[in-house]
């Protein structure tokens, strides 16, 4: 599958959902939302199984004065391809990493091009089995009265929505460097370990933020709506983070 943004928007709001609707064969408002992104993208605007049709939805953005990205869903960044990282440590030039396998990756902070701050959106379904006795019209006739309530069984699902913070990192020649507020080990921070995940993983970005001075820091992925305005009505924010991912860091490194 072929998935289509744009990016860089800047002009008139109005005129811009008027020209990408004439391209995209939809009306004004329903291109709005596309167009309305703060940062000015990216905002993905369709998807094709053709790449065909793909090609003349970018050659057609393009000839409308959009910048359009095209994203192959073969290439999206997974974490098979990653180097997600389990403990780390601030030397005095470089970056310690190790995963949970023990490899180790070195990382001058100079080589870091991009700090991508962002959370995931984790769903836990809790299953709650509530029991009650209730009135049983037939149950006490039948027994003159002497049982006059059933036990009723209700099970009702609740689903909770959790936030998992990251922070991945880009260098040429390297895979992305994932970190993750809940599966860091903290213990290697030393005296500078905090009293909570969150404040533990705040220091360390902002020290990699302050040590890799070079790179470009992007967090346009912290929240849910700012997830869902850049994957459009047709991808989900829960689901497809990995797309989202993966259009910002092409957007950003190009």
């Amino acid at each position: 599958m072929q998935i289509i943004a744009i990016d860089n928007m800047r002009g008139d709001l109005t005129q811009l959902a008027k020209e990408l609707a004439a391209v995209l064969g939809v009306t004004p408002y329903e291109a709005r939302a596309r167009v309305a992104i703060p940062s000015g993208g990216p905002a993905v605007v369709a998807s094709f199984a053709s790449d065909d049709l793909a090609a003349t939805c970018v050659s057609d953005l393009t000839a409308a004065g959009f910048e359009a990205l095209c994203l192959d869903s073969s290439e999206l960044e997974q974490d098979s391809s990653r180097f997600i990282v389990q403990r780390l440590s601030f030397a005095t030039d470089a970056l310690r990493l190790w995963n949970q396998d023990g490899q180790q990756l070195s990382l001058n902070y100079c080589d870091v091009e991009l700090l991508l701050r962002g959370a995931g959106i984790i769903n836990c379904v809790e299953c709650e089995t509530v029991t009650s006795k209730k009135f049983a019209v037939g149950r006490a006739l039948a027994t003159g009265g002497l049982m006059m309530r059933k036990k009723v069984t209700r099970t009702t699902e609740k689903v909770n929505s959790e936030r998992q913070p990251f922070c991945h990192l880009y260098a040429q020649g390297l895979p992305a460097m994932v970190l993750r507020q809940d599966t860091l080990d903290y213990t290697a921070l030393g005296c500078e370990c905090k009293l909570s995940q969150t404040e533990n993983f705040n220091w360390i970005c902002s020290e990699l933020r302050r040590l890799c001075g070079s790179a470009r820091w992007d967090e346009r992925l912290q929240t849910r709506p700012q997830l869902a305005q850049l994957l459009g009505p047709v991808f989900d924010p829960e689901c497809d983070l990995d797309l989202a991912i993966s259009l910002v860091v092409k957007s950003c490194m190009r």
